[in-house]
């Protein structure tokens, strides 16, 4: 610790170089991770915060709820076969105007048939008590949605505002909750526990039901390949940096050697390094990337928390030291005679 710390003072140029490319890169690991993680949440949301354990879905659909199309008297049936609580739900894709004006507005409605199980918390207003009333996302607020407000949905249907909920998305828009009587077909039975199902119907867990939300997997695959990748270019620059610090100091490991510090010494005087510079570096690139993450509009699906952070950041740290691990073979190989010859010519 002593002469990793000492070094670090000594050649404090070089090091806040470094220091500085790898603040950039983690910061940028950092803002992408939260990109990533609010992508998810606009797309997925309201699957992802469903009081359900496992759906059952037609087995033709593979996994995907949209393409899932369930009788109700079969989804009656499902769910009194069930060992614990399950409700119906149904998805639809809409266009909605507010009070008769023109204004076209994307939404999801998720219809359920029964009360309680599925409707998810009331952050202003209260629960749906009537059939013409639904629980709204509040990202309809935005689009200048108040309570009490009617939702015009086709011709013949309004809803009226009772409610509003956070965190309800699916597929990009905000959803709306409303119980219903009359649903001809559903889309899955959702079950806490798990779930049973045979013949033409298959149960997964409500994770797996994700991936089969339109371009979620997608979206997930490319920003995560783009996080891998900065792992890789943080690990190759820290091992090239600490290689070639390595090598010039090898005259200097030498002298060291041959004042009686072992290779475990020096060792773990280079890891300390690696360790401190990763955690100062983690620590300016999380400030750096809230102060950014504050700056966004209220819009982008954008969230930084330090749950989001704090895998990303063990994972640094260790990728920068096993960046490192390069440069152990030169302080294993120095002599520490040749190193004294070295400095006396």
């Amino acid at each position: 610790m002593f002469l990793a710390i000492r070094e670090l003072l000594f050649a404090k140029t070089k090091y806040i170089l470094i220091g500085l490319i790898t603040t950039l890169t983690v910061s940028l690991i950092f803002i992408v991770s939260g990109l990533a993680e609010g992508l998810s949440a606009d797309n997925a949301s309201s699957i992802q915060g469903l009081a359900a354990d496992s759906l059952v879905l037609e087995a033709e659909a593979e996994g995907e709820l949209g393409s899932s199309f369930i009788p109700m008297q079969q989804a009656k049936e499902i769910m009194n076969d069930q060992e614990q609580e399950a409700n119906t739900l149904s998805i639809q894709m809409m266009n909605a105007t507010v009070g008769g004006g023109d204004k076209q507005i994307s939404l999801a409605l998720f219809a359920t048939e029964r009360d309680g199980m599925l409707m998810p918390e009331v952050t202003e207003g209260r629960s749906p008590k009537q059939l013409n009333e639904v629980l709204a996302d509040e990202s309809l607020k935005q689009d200048g949605i108040q309570l009490g407000d009617e939702l015009q949905l086709g011709k013949e249907t309004t809803y009226v505002v009772a409610g509003f909920t956070t965190e309800q998305r699916y597929s990009h828009t905000p959803v709306v909750f409303v119980k219903s009587n009359d649903l001809e077909q559903v889309n899955a039975v959702a079950v806490k526990g798990e779930a049973v199902a045979d013949g033409a119907y298959s149960t997964i867990p409500k994770k797996d039901a994700l991936q089969g939300i339109p371009s979620y997997s997608q979206e997930q695959a490319s920003l995560n390949m783009m996080i891998i990748f900065l792992y890789v270019i943080t690990a190759f620059v820290l091992a090239v940096f600490f290689y070639v610090m390595t090598l010039q100091k090898r005259d200097q490991f030498g002298v060291l050697k041959a004042l009686g510090a072992n290779n475990t010494y020096l060792i773990s005087g280079l890891i300390t390094q690696v360790i401190l510079l990763s955690i100062v570096s983690v620590g300016i690139a999380t400030a750096i990337s809230f102060g950014i993450g504050a700056l966004f509009p209220a819009d982008m699906p954008f969230i930084l928390n330090m749950a989001t952070i704090v895998q990303p950041a063990i994972v640094i740290i260790v990728v920068s030291v096993l960046g490192a691990v390069v440069s152990l073979y030169q302080v294993i190989q120095i002599d520490p005679l040749e190193a004294i010859e070295g400095v006396a010519t």
